[in-house]
């Protein structure tokens, strides 16, 4: 399994990127067209009333080619603002610039949460960890423990032990609650003074309704929900259409790679 890269970063929320990308390729484009409006005005205006107009064919070309270029760059701007859009400041694991990102919103107490962990959270860090960033965000709606719960495993994380507490979580479902969180801080040997002053004064509460609403608005409906590369996967889905998922974004990003290959 890949190891933890645990860090804060700035939040990279672009919920107007593709909009405002859109909008610019638009003007470009138009501008273009004004410029070769122009030129063959011009053309027509200054030349005699008997002479046909003739334009300048790798001037034109010039100018044509100069959007089309314009409008890839702004496209592949948009791309990488689309892969990195939920990332936030939360926990995860791999390469921070990895070329594809799995953003899981999750529940602590729920059931097809612990069946993705069981059966599909090891395999895809296996076999595909050296490529992947995968970012865990709370999603706590099910019990009124769930915000809590993913209160107590961030406050872990402030301490550098998320994924040992997230491995635990799902490993006891049934134990979760105030004594555990403490249980686990112990075994995990973390500050205790620091760590009970944190579940306590509620410090990441605020944290673990902001992911709740960031999930929301991007179109969680449920647990898990995941985002590939910014595309939406619902549901404890098998390893295999995670598989075909992250295959795919490799191809596109020209990585030759296969598990075992």
């Amino acid at each position: 399994m890949t190891e933890a890269n645990e860090s804060i970063h700035a939040r990279k929320h672009n919920s107007t990127a593709n909009t405002a990308g859109i909008g610019l390729r638009d003007l470009l484009i138009a501008a273009a067209f004004c410029v070769i409006g122009i030129l063959i005005g011009k053309a027509a205006f200054e030349a005699p009333a008997d002479q046909k107009v003739m334009v300048d064919e790798t001037q034109l070309r010039a100018i044509i080619e100069s959007v089309l270029d314009g409008r890839e760059a702004s496209a592949t701007a948009d791309q990488e603002s689309d892969r990195f859009a939920l990332v936030d400041d939360d926990p995860y694991l791999g390469d921070e610039f990895a070329p594809v990102v799995i953003v899981e919103f999750s529940d602590f107490f729920c059931t097809y949460c612990k069946r993705h962990f069981d059966q599909t959270f090891r395999p895809i860090l296996e076999n595909y960890g050296q490529h992947i960033r995968y970012v865990y965000r709370d999603f706590a709606r099910l019990t009124p423990e769930s915000t809590p719960a993913a209160a107590a495993a961030q406050c872990a994380f402030a301490q550098g032990k998320f994924w040992e507490f997230h491995g635990a979580f799902f490993n006891h479902q049934d134990e979760l609650g105030y004594e555990f969180y403490l249980k686990t801080a112990e075994e995990n040997q973390l500050d205790i003074e620091e760590y009970t002053a944190c579940l306590d004064a509620g410090r990441f509460l605020g944290e673990v309704e902001v992911d709740g609403f960031d999930g929301q608005i991007a179109g969680v409906r449920g647990t898990p929900g995941f985002f590939i590369n910014g595309q939406i996967l619902s549901g404890a889905q098998p390893y295999s259409i995670f598989e075909r998922m992250i295959q795919r974004e490799l191809d596109k990003a020209g990585i030759d790679y296969r598990p075992g290959g």
